[in-house]
């Protein structure tokens, strides 16, 4: 846009020069075209300075932990045996796809019904599962330091978290 005034003025000047009864209107072409290029870039500074705020937009495919249903659960020892294979099935009750969540297992060894905690371990399950299927999965976990203590009777406890659904949803097959 600048450049549109540069030409108007460098034409203003050439044709002072190049033809002496144009002198006389050099001054008022000159002030008129300085005028015009300081209003626009006046209105531009102004439209450019408004802070525009992006009104919240709620996800579409949202699922509620809930919503995730975890099932048929077996813990197996691995090699080392800090680590164990977890496998399951998940169900989806949601109306989304599922894309991903995490699972959150604790261990505790319960002997004689006293229960003490072993450990915690966190898994991303990435799993596309439709809306009212079922998928089974398998992950592994690790307690380190579980190697240290002999675990008698172990117990299991598991959280969903982080659920996230595709962002399309996927044609029923």
């Amino acid at each position: 846009m600048v450049w549109a005034f540069a030409v108007v003025a460098v034409a203003t000047l050439y044709l002072a020069l190049r033809y002496k009864r144009f002198q006389s209107w050099v001054e008022p072409v000159l002030t008129i075209t300085v005028a015009i290029g300081l209003a626009a870039a006046a209105v531009i500074w102004l439209a450019d300075s408004r802070t525009v705020v992006p009104e919240p937009v709620a996800p579409r495919n949202v699922i509620a932990p809930e919503e995730i249903v975890l099932s048929q659960m077996q813990f197996t020892v691995g090699q080392p045996v800090t680590s164990y294979r977890v496998t399951g099935t998940i169900t989806n009750n949601s109306a989304a796809t599922l894309q991903s969540m995490r699972l959150s297992i604790t261990l505790a060894n319960c002997p004689a019904g006293a229960c003490r905690p072993v450990g915690t371990d966190t898994a991303l399950i990435v799993a596309r599962v439709l809306p009212g299927e079922s998928q089974p999965f398998t992950t592994f976990v690790v307690f380190t330091g579980s190697d240290l203590l002999q675990i008698t009777e172990p117990q299991w406890t598991w959280t969903v978290s982080d659920v996230r659904a595709l962002a399309r949803s996927l044609p029923p097959q």
